[in-house]
């Protein structure tokens, strides 16, 4: 799991951005781990380009995000690529980056980004895998 701690400096007390218009790409691995906690697939993916699955939006956010409270109802299962967010791998620079729209991102030092690239770079890998042999989870 990701060393940065979301929200440590309190900047999301508003909306949690990245639970708003997600587009995280999940793994079969994720998928299955909703899943045992009895959600439906249809009901918190969407198929998208090039056979990745993402979270599905409802009303501007991700399925699982409760705008009333602002926490995440599945927070301790969540995807993989959320646990590591806002550190992110920009395949055209081939290395790890943090996603400027996330007001925490200023906290995530370079060692923290260091210590969890290898895993972000291997979960990109799995999701292109998946996709490209038609193992998504959609």
């Amino acid at each position: 799991m990701s060393p940065f701690v979301c929200n440590h400096d309190g900047s999301c007390e508003e909306i949690r951005l990245c639970c708003t218009e997600t587009e995280m790409t999940l793994s079969r691995e994720d998928a299955q781990r909703i899943e045992s906690l009895g959600y439906k697939k249809e009901d918190f993916l969407v198929r998208v380009m090039a056979g990745f699955c993402e979270l599905k939006n409802v009303d501007g956010h991700c399925y699982f995000y409760d705008p009333e409270s602002k926490v995440c109802r599945i927070y301790e299962n969540r995807p993989e690529g959320c646990r590591y967010y806002p550190i992110i791998y920009d395949a055209r620079k081939r290395k790890c980056i943090l996603d400027k729209d996330c007001p925490s991102a200023v906290t995530v030092s370079r060692e923290e980004i260091r210590k969890v690239c290898h895993r972000v770079r291997k979960l990109v890998e799995t999701l292109r895998e998946e996709a490209a042999h038609g193992e998504s989870p959609c």
